[in-house]
Order: structure tokens, then C-alpha cells, then sequence
């Protein structure tokens, strides 16, 4: 009896307490907007500002730093604003952390850290909201999303007069249902198995953001899940190019050496890692001259060091689209093994740039060959790796994907300066 009564003791302790937090959270949440309304009212689009203020975020995708970066070469007062840093990158990547913002106020610092939690989203909302004029976003990284009025985010953007642009990372819109290349679902489900589960929270993420974003990008695989764009690229990934300068195979390399193959993949069945690791294994078997270097989960640095010194690239064999690994190897002028899927070769060719990409598309089951093709043919892989630096200056430079998005932002900040 006396523990029957300490379980519905606690069991109301439990239910209390989520009752507080649901209360407290639509108090803070009500609070907030009406913090909002006072705010809009002040905080209205300015005609003598002659280009806006650009906020990216919240997801700590290091492809934000050389977009922002790419918009500040172009005369754009441009932030990125994440809530986490992933372990790969570091703290000078990005110029704001959410949490920072909750320290430089005195009263907040005081408070437990549940309630810190909670007015964190709000707080950098507020913020954003005075200090930005476009929002590019992802659909999982809105800045109210853990909030109750994650799906009136955007909405209340609008009524602020600011503009929203939604850019597509990955597995913010790769719905399940919706995947038509069956072994790159299988690969995820392998690799991304709790991501499998989420498909109705990410369908809806998708679905909210794309019908409230005033400008849609797509590319790459995504073009398979979204239900519509408008712009339509092969790839918005960009890189500096100074960083990551070109290192072309010499002339005169040691013909005893034997050919060094790099790959990093962060996750193995979503690369095609066990196809590398088998071809390489056959051709060493067959007494070709071929290095394998694999590396894990390591910092971008180290990415940097080793590619530097790989004569072949190898990126993925399952995905079907090259992305940021691909384009940093083609940019130190490497050759890049890469499988592109028939589909895309064909839309990207048509409606973007894709004709002019050197990757060697390298199906899984031809890695061996294209392989043993690049070891015995130095010259086709220096031609390769100086036609990918090419590529890369002219489609996924900071100069070049800067003018995709002035282009952008120019149209979208026009429509906002014309009257209602």
C-alpha cells in the first residue's frame, strides 16, 4: 500500500511538473510575442539601405562560413548564427553562438538553466529580428523551432517585413518515402537508422518551410523530396580557393611511389567504403602500385593535409551527386572518383552547370577498373585534377556561388522594397 501510494505520489510530481513547463513555456512564448508586435512596429525596412543584412543559420553546416564569407567579399553585412558546433569544426568558423547571446544579458545569466533554455530561441529570435533584413535558412534550423510557435516562425518573419530564403543542406528535406534511388535508402538506413524514424517530423519541417520561404534553392539529390524551387543548381556548396589551392600531381613523381588513393568517409555504407576497400584490395593482389589512406571523423585540417598529399581522390560510389568533399579534392587539382546517378547528369547538364564537371562517375561496381585506368595514365590524371580547379573557380568559388546569391538576394530584397 505505502509504495502504491509513493508511485501516485510521484506519477503526480511528474505530471505536475509538465504541466508547469507546458504553462511556462506558452507564458514565455506569449511574452515573446508580444515583444514581437512591439518590435515590428519600429522595425520596418529602411529605403535608404542599399543592400541588406543577411542572417544564416542556425545549423552548423561549415558551408554557411564560406557563403557568408563570400557575401562580406561583395559589400553584404553578413552573420552566421548557430545553436551548437560540431566537433569537426571549431568555434572561429561561425560569428555567433546562440548561447552567447543569452550570457550578455545580466538578468538572464541569474536565472536555472531550464528557464535559460527556454528564452534562448526568443532571445536570439529578437535579436535576429532587429538586426537582419533576409533570413537564409534550413528547414531544420529555424531559430523558434524547439519553441511553440515553430510553425509560425516564418510568418511572423513576413509581418516583420523581412524575407525568408530556404537552402537545403540534406537531411533537412530527404523525405524516406520519397527516395527512388533504392541503395542510397538502403545506405541511409544503415548508416542514419534513427533519422529513418523521423520522416513525419522532417516532412512536415519541409513542407512548412518551403510553403513560407519567399525564394526556394534545390540541387544535388534533393530536387527527389522537394516540391518545388526556384532556383535549380548543381551544387551551392562553396570553398575558398586560396585555402584550398591547387597541388597538381608533378611531372616528375617517383614512378617507384606507388599511387596513393584517399578517402574519408564519415560514414561507410553511405560512400560505398566497403567497394573501395574490396577493389583496392583486388588490385594490390594483382601487383598494382596502389596506396589506400582512409581516415575517420577528423578535423578539416587533417582532410586538408592528407588530400594534399593523395594522387587520386576517392569520394562516393552510393549517393549519387557530388558535394563538399568532392569539390575541396577538385580544387587542390585531384582527380576525383565520384558516382553522379543518370538523372541528375542529365537535369544538371540541362539547367545548370553539371556538363562541365571532371569527376570520374564511378559506379560501385566499377571502382576497380576507373581505378587501375588512373594508375597507369599519369598525364590523364594531372589533365583531370587541373580541369576539376577549373571547375571549381568558375562554379563553386566564393566569387561564383557570391554572385548566385547576390542574384538572389537582389530580386528578393527588390520585392521587398516595392509597396504592399
Amino acid at each position: 500500500m505505502i509504495r502504491f501510494l509513493k508511485n501516485v505520489v510521484a506519477w503526480f510530481r511528474i505530471r505536475t511538473f509538465r504541466a508547469l513547463r507546458w504553462v511556462g513555456a506558452r507564458a514565455i512564448a506569449g511574452i515573446a510575442y508580444g515583444c514581437f508586435r512591439l518590435l515590428t512596429r519600429r522595425e520596418r525596412h529602411r529605403p535608404g539601405r542599399t543592400k541588406p543584412r543577411l542572417f544564416w543559420g542556425t545549423i552548423p553546416m561549415i558551408n554557411m562560413k564560406y557563403h557568408s564569407l563570400a557575401m562580406r567579399r561583395l559589400g553584404y553585412e553578413s552573420t552566421t548564427v548557430v545553436d551548437d558546433i560540431y566537433a569537426i569544426h571549431s568555434r572561429d568558423d561561425y560569428d555567433v553562438l546562440a548561447s552567447d547571446l543569452v550570457e550578455k544579458l545580466p538578468l538572464v545569466k541569474l536565472m536555472p538553466n531550464f528557464l535559460r533554455g527556454q528564452l534562448e530561441p526568443y532571445i536570439t529570435f529578437a535579436w535576429a529580428l532587429k538586426n537582419f533584413d533576409i533570413f537564409t535558412i534550413y528547414t531544420t534550423g529555424r531559430i523558434l523551432r524547439a519553441t511553440p510557435l515553430r510553425y509560425h516562425e516564418l510568418q511572423l518573419l513576413h509581418k516583420a517585413r523581412k524575407k525568408v530564403v530556404l537552402l537545403p543542406y540534406g537531411a533537412d528535406v530527404q523525405v524516406m518515402s520519397r527516395f527512388r534511388h533504392l541503395p542510397f535508402k538502403h545506405a541511409l538506413c544503415m548508416d542514419y537508422p534513427d533519422f529513418t524514424r523521423q520522416e513525419a517530423q522532417t516532412l512536415r519541417d519541409m513542407e512548412y518551410s518551403v510553403a513560407h520561404a519567399d525564394h526556394v534553392i534545390s540541387g544535388v539529390d534533393w530536387v527527389d523530396y522537394m516540391p518545388r524551387w526556384d532556383t535549380l543548381t548543381s551544387g551551392h556548396f562553396a570553398i575558398d580557393t586560396e585555402e584550398w589551392s591547387a597541388q597538381p600531381e608533378p611531372v616528375d613523381r617517383d614512378p617507384e611511389r606507388p599511387i596513393v588513393v584517399f578517402h574519408a568517409p564519415n560514414h561507410r555504407e553511405l560512400k560505398g567504403t566497403r567497394f573501395l576497400l574490396a577493389a583496392c584490395e583486388e588490385l594490390r593482389a594483382e601487383g598494382e602500385p596502389i596506396e589506400l589512406r582512409l581516415v575517420e571523423r577528423v578535423p578539416n585540417s587533417e582532410i586538408h593535409r592528407e588530400m594534399a598529399k593523395a594522387d587520386i581522390v576517392a569520394d562516393q560510389f552510393i549517393i549519387g551527386w557530388y558535394a563538399l568533399f568532392a569539390i575541396e579534392a577538385m580544387a587542390m587539382a585531384k582527380p576525383v572518383l565520384c558516382f553522379l546517378h543518370p538523372e541528375r547528369v542529365e537535369l544538371y547538364t540541362m539547367f545548370s552547370f553539371a556538363g562541365e564537371c571532371p569527376l570520374v562517375n564511378t559506379h560501385a561496381f566499377e571502382i576497380k577498373d576507373r581505378l587501375r585506368e588512373l594508375i597507369h595514365d599519369a598525364s590523364r590524371r594531372r589533365e583531370l585534377g587541373l580541369a576539376g580547379r577549373r571547375y571549381v573557380e568558375n562554379h563553386h568559388s566564393l566569387e561564383a556561388v557570391g554572385e548566385l546569391f547576390n542574384g538572389i538576394f537582389r530580386d528578393v530584397w527588390a520585392e521587398s522594397a516595392s509597396p504592399a
